[in-house]
């Protein structure tokens, strides 16, 4: 069964990006839409690609699929009924029809008073030589007079006997070997069409069937070539490790490519299917780019390849100074994510400035993806501001716990700052028992709203150099989600009281909370 009828008012996009290569001319214009009308016309969506077959003349596939609940069902029997539509294609050259079908399109028998009415699909192929051709389609509801759609598309084919070159990239409910041969057979395999480029939650594979054309003819017959394919972001252009794969191939007058990857994991936003054909060396021949959308209900942290990302021209150019971006990379650790805060977490070298310079890049574009540099800059006032208030000694405020919250979350509602004399604690030092800690200061930060949590607080304590703390202020207690408790028992009344509650050991694996990494690193580098 095909995903569609639940998706008819999403947004669809009809856009396909390519790039053009040396001695490359991208052929393929792809459409997708998704159509609709008022009233009881049929309703569903509608896709096109080209293609060239051996003899290197071009055809267009053309796939349509029917939402089963957009049309009207007749009983064909006492248990079954059966939807029918009337359809016609008329492609036109100026006022000369180069081709035109119409068939009525049935739907598969349901049982009667079914809760769900599956899409139908329809494969047509046609032969049209290149140009552009005035496109008209029109769909009737055979059981309701009234009943009709019609659609206009100017539809392009140019297709290149000689050049490299992409045919269509078929986005595939199932792909599996063809048992005898039907309409959706194609190099053996029965490629059933997906007809959206959106991919819901719950719809967990994407499948792809794609042919080049002419590598035989650039690289020599037989030649070895590499096809990568993998999925980037739209705006980003971030390559997902966890979506990419290689494949080697020979040269051949068509190759066919077949592929599909797992998208369980793959977050709801806007990227490109990519395929790559890549030369011995390594060298880019051509590629192709397919837009698709993605909603899924869970969020995955994903690895980025950084190397990638295309830095010319940008604002990261400017940023020359090793020493200067190192810092600055460092300083984005309290609001990157755990992915990210894994590549900072690394002793950088001039050897990796241009890595260092995309990972930059990259973390600004992810997040503005209209003016990074402005968030970049927006960023940078708050980095002085907190090393202004936090900065301790040579360590630096983004490393400290009151510059990693006020960076994180901003600054709090308001602050009570206050000083405790000598403190009692429970020690697990040499044995049971109890023992004594320095007197103490502490400050609290208020917050009426963090995230979608509201009246919450950060306890930071400063005196607690006997536990190899240091003299500086240290987050104690948060009853912020997602930010570590040092315990789940603890309760605050007061500071006294907290403090009476916690353990010697407990205060000492402060040390070791992840939140403060970026902290030990940079103590041991300096």
């Amino acid at each position: 069964m095909l995903y569609l009828h639940k998706y008819l008012n999403k947004k669809c996009y009809r856009s396909e990006k390519y790039t053009p290569m040396k001695r490359f001319f991208l052929l393929l214009t792809f459409t997708l839409l998704l159509f609709h009308t008022y009233g009881q016309a049929p309703t569903g969506h509608f896709h096109y690609a080209q293609f060239m077959d051996i003899e290197g003349s071009p055809y267009l596939e053309t796939y349509l699929a029917v939402a089963g609940n957009s049309v009207t069902y007749k009983s064909i029997d006492e248990d079954k009924e059966q939807a029918s539509v009337e359809v016609s294609m008329i492609f036109k050259n100026g006022d000369i029809v180069k081709a035109y079908r119409k068939f009525n399109l049935k739907s598969a028998e349901i049982e009667k008073y079914a809760s769900g009415k599956p899409a139908f699909l329809n494969l047509e192929r046609f032969s049209l030589e290149n140009g552009t051709y005035n496109f008209e389609l029109t769909l009737k509801d055979n059981y309701i007079d009234s009943a009709q759609f019609t659609y206009h598309d100017i539809i392009t084919v140019n297709v290149d006997k000689n050049e490299v070159s992409f045919g269509g990239i078929t986005l595939a409910e199932s792909m599996r070997p063809s048992d005898k041969r039907n309409q959706f057979s194609k190099s053996g395999f029965d490629i059933i069409p997906y007809v959206s480029n959106f991919y819901p939650d719950g719809v967990n594979n994407i499948r792809f069937y794609a042919e080049i054309y002419n590598l035989d003819k650039q690289l020599g017959r037989d030649s070895a070539f590499i096809v990568k394919t993998y999925i980037e972001g739209a705006s980003t252009r971030r390559l997902y490790k966890e979506f990419a794969a290689l494949e080697r191939k020979k040269a051949a007058p068509i190759n066919v490519i077949m592929k599909s990857f797992d998208i369980t994991k793959l977050n709801s936003g806007n990227y490109n299917l990519v395929i790559e054909v890549r030369n011995k060396q390594n060298q880019l021949v051509a590629e192709y780019k397919k837009f698709i959308q993605r909603s899924n209900d869970q969020y995955y942290q994903l690895e980025v390849d950084y190397t990638t990302i295309e830095i010319e021209s940008t604002f990261t150019q400017g940023i020359n100074n090793f020493n200067q971006l190192e810092d600055y990379i460092y300083a984005l650790y309290p609001i990157a994510n755990r992915m990210e805060q894994n590549f900072i977490l690394q002793d950088f070298t001039e050897s990796k400035m241009k890595l260092m310079q995309q990972f930059f890049y990259n973390f600004w574009k992810e997040r503005n993806p209209s003016d990074p540099e402005e968030e970049w800059n927006i960023y940078k006032n708050q980095l002085k501001i907190v090393q202004k208030h936090f900065g301790y000694g040579q360590r630096r405020g983004y490393s400290t716990d009151l510059g990693r919250i006020y960076l994180k979350y901003g600054p709090p509602s308001s602050i009570s700052e206050e000083h405790l004399g000598q403190q009692q604690i429970i020690s697990t030092q040499g044995g049971s028992g109890t023992g004594t800690i320095d007197a103490v200061d502490y400050q609290i930060w208020h917050y009426y709203k963090v995230n979608e949590q509201t009246d919450r607080i950060f306890i930071f304590v400063k005196g607690l150099g006997t536990y190899n703390l240091g003299e500086e202020y240290v987050l104690l207690y948060t009853d912020v989600s997602g930010e570590v408790a040092y315990d789940d028992g603890l309760s605050f009344s007061s500071v006294g009281s907290l403090l009476q509650s916690v353990d010697s050991k407990l205060l000492r694996d402060i040390q070791n909370e992840s939140a403060r990494a970026l902290s030990r690193f940079l103590r041991g580098k300096r």
